[in-house]
């Protein structure tokens, strides 16, 4: 062999133990792979990776693919495994890894879950266990890959109605703060120089204006303050239990959550229902994944009511501004039919429909609405400025 063939070989062998090595690498096992070893760049790296947020998106694909592979005879490990290398998002590549190593070393799918409760529920992982006991790992699996997707488009078409009205108030803001600190102030010079007595209207613009331009830090130092004020009295528990509680009486948005929190009632608890997790441990589950203090605190309520043997829709029946009437009913069906799951999921699906013609006739009324409040800001801007230069016209 040439001298240059040898480079050549020695070149491209270097290449392959390089990608070779890249790709073992690459199979980042939590618990496993020793950090210590890892470059400065790799911590960076990983401390990043770690602390992303696998989406409702992504983890309904992970369990709608590891359903479908399950399903065509694929073992659980091998699946695992073929996830890993199909997944593109860096952290669940990793969780999937871990996942597909604990397995071979003789933990269940449900407790490899448990190292990463940020990511897989309480009531996700108390189905899957329900569902492995059982032997009916691969429907539950769908039935959870079902409902996230359905709580994902639900979430997509609340904030595709809260666009328009939100772009609306933004630029309104951002018209107004620009009127206030450069166009009004070129106004201020001309009616300085005439001696008409200025209307009411415009001298409070002129006084907003030069507000504004002195006292801005004032204004974002006041907002900072309440936000932070906000996010610290909602996070605490009698704020949060408050909050959660006005979000349910303001007008039309109330109707909107109490729907949603219904949807996500029923759906969790047909869910782990489905998997075989008794009714008084699902409802457990369902109160922490519901997301809203006060349906969380009825669901416990129901809970120890169900557990002196009382049924499930009579406990709903006794919060009607939470439950309406035909969901209760519907459950007092399902209850006495030993169908509480199938029911549960007719009850998701008609709230999501109603849900989408809710927020398609909101944005439908604030459409005209956000004009009229926009016609009336810049009625009342065109009002202060235009009546002092009127009455200066009529004086020439």
């Amino acid at each position: 062999m040439s001298k240059y063939n040898q480079e050549l070989h020695g070149k491209l062998q270097a290449l392959l133990e390089k990608v070779q090595r890249e790709k073992d690498e690459d199979i980042y096992i939590y618990g496993i792979t020793n950090t210590q070893e890892r470059s400065f760049l790799q911590k960076i790296d990983d401390f990043l990776i770690d602390h992303s947020t696998v989406k409702a998106t992504e983890k309904a694909q992970f369990f709608g693919l590891l359903s479908t592979m399950l399903g065509s005879g694929i073992s659980i490990n091998k699946s695992l495994k073929l996830l890993r290398t199909k997944t593109t998002h860096p952290r669940l590549r990793r969780i999937i890894a871990t996942l597909s190593y604990e397995l071979e070393h003789g933990r269940t799918l449900s407790q490899s879950m448990e190292r990463f409760a940020d990511v897989f529920t309480e009531s996700e992982r108390g189905s899957l266990k329900s569902a492995e006991a059982t032997g009916n790992l691969e429907p539950i699996l769908h039935k959870n890959a079902t409902a996230l997707e359905r709580r994902t488009a639900l979430s997509m078409k609340i904030k595709s109605a809260l666009i328009y009205p939100v772009a609306v108030i933004v630029t309104l803001i951002a018209g107004i703060a620009t009127m206030l600190v450069w166009v009004v102030p070129r106004i201020k010079e001309i009616f300085s120089q005439s001696d008409l007595p200025l209307p009411f209207s415009t001298k409070i613009l002129l006084s907003m204006s030069e507000w504004t331009i002195s006292y801005w830090w004032v204004a974002l130092l006041l907002i900072f303050l309440g936000i932070s004020a906000f996010l610290v009295y909602t996070n605490a528990e009698e704020g949060k239990f408050s909050w959660d509680f006005m979000k349910l009486r303001i007008p039309v948005v109330g109707t909107i959550l109490r729907k949603v929190y219904v949807l996500r009632f029923v759906d969790t608890l047909g869910v782990l229902i489905d998997s075989g997790v008794s009714i008084t441990n699902a409802l457990e589950l369902t109160a922490e994944a519901i997301g809203n203090e006060i349906y969380r605190v009825k669901t416990y309520e129901s809970l120890a009511r169900v557990q002196e043997g009382v049924q499930l829709s009579s406990t709903l029946m006794e919060a009607p501004f939470l439950f309406p009437a035909t969901v209760a009913n519907m459950i007092a069906i399902a209850e006495q039919s030993a169908s509480i799951g199938d029911i549960s999921r007719k009850i998701s699906e008609h709230y999501d429909r109603e849900i989408g013609y809710t927020l398609r006739n909101m944005t439908t009324t604030l459409g005209p609405v956000m004009i009229l409040i926009t016609g009336i800001g810049v009625g009342l801007f065109a009002l202060a400025v235009l009546s002092p230069i009127f009455s200066l016209t009529q004086t020439i």
